[in-house]
């Protein structure tokens, strides 16, 4: 009975059009593989694989989704760290990076064909805010960010190296729209800049991560952030820490400045301001980098450097001196 529950919708999907090669369904437990995955826009060469949150279909409840784009079989190992952690199904589509050029045709794909056919087949949450969209690389940011904006699918992104990619984002009109992005410094910078300029408020909107490209897909979804409640997710307290305590006049040398974000929930996330307050005014501050520069005619003596949002701020010192 369980063989029929798991093979028939598959093969009715596979009928006509579809069956250019033949279907095939690998079950092993906690995933189900689909080789050839039928679609009338993208054809059947591509993988999905399902990630269970249990050992095996039909699920015992309902579970919230996320969508991983490049995702296949090929990341069981990391998909089950990351599920002993989250209670989700975790859908993944071998994607290649060529693959994101059709990026108008994967957004169909995925809002038309995919997302019905695993509310079908498997006991999910149907809400948005029970959805979550996540990407590694620039392309394929771009068609995770273009399946956010529809109205009615995602309420949360993810975001793992995107490159410039983030400069295009919009946000879905309607519901409680929540981001995390991972990169560098200059990703986050610019991340920064654009969620604050969309009005997101840093915690309860968004919140950042440094990392670089080799992390895993999986990696760069932080779970426990996207799915925490708004208040555990607003901001705390801000803490900046400089690289130098003290710094010769005559010097070249950039100061780095850090700051981290502690959200109410206890857990550390990367802050960069998109502009600082500094006082007597010495120092210019590049987000992209990370550094202070000092600029031509400051004197000896203290420089405060501080920024933030609202009440929650951070405030650092560092001294000036004659060589």
């Amino acid at each position: 009975m369980k063989k029929l529950y798991l093979i028939l919708p598959f093969l009715l999907l596979a009928c006509g059009a579809f069956a250019q090669e033949e279907s095939i369904m690998i079950i092993h437990p906690g995933r189900e593989t689909f080789i050839h995955f039928p679609s009338a826009v993208l054809g059947n060469k591509y993988t999905l694989t399902a990630f269970l949150p249990e050992d095996a279909v039909p699920l015992s409840r309902r579970y919230p989704v996320v969508y991983l784009l490049g995702a296949g079989p090929q990341q069981a190992r990391e998909a089950q760290a990351f599920l002993a952690q989250h209670k989700a199904l975790v859908v993944g589509i071998n994607f290649q990076e060529a693959d994101y050029q059709n990026r108008a045709k994967i957004v169909e794909f995925i809002s038309r064909e995919l997302m019905p056919y695993i509310d079908t087949n498997y006991l999910t949450f149907t809400d948005p805010s029970q959805r979550v969209i996540a990407a590694r690389g620039k392309s394929a940011a771009l068609t995770a960010m273009e399946l956010f904006a529809k109205p009615l699918l995602f309420e949360k992104l993810a975001l793992a190296s995107p490159a410039d990619a983030i400069e295009q984002l919009q946000l879905p009109a309607a519901g409680s729209p929540r981001v995390f992005v991972s990169g560098t410094q200059a990703e986050l910078a610019l991340a920064q800049e654009k969620l604050e300029a969309l009005g997101l408020a840093y915690g309860e909107g968004f919140a950042l991560q440094y990392a670089d490209a080799s992390q895993g897909l999986f990696d760069g979804v932080d779970y426990a952030y996207l799915t925490a409640a708004p208040q555990k997710a607003a901001l705390k307290r801000l803490k900046g820490k400089l690289s130098l305590s003290a710094l010769p006049l005559e010097s070249d040398t950039p100061v780095k400045l850090s700051v981290t974000a502690r959200l109410k929930n206890g857990r550390d996330y990367a802050y960069v301001p998109v502009s600082l307050r500094v006082s007597p005014p010495y120092f210019h501050w590049n987000a992209a980098r990370g550094e202070l520069a000092l600029l031509a005619g400051a004197e000896a003596g203290k420089v405060k450097i501080s920024g933030g949002v609202d009440k929650t701020a951070f405030s650092v010192k560092i001294r000036l001196k004659k060589q």
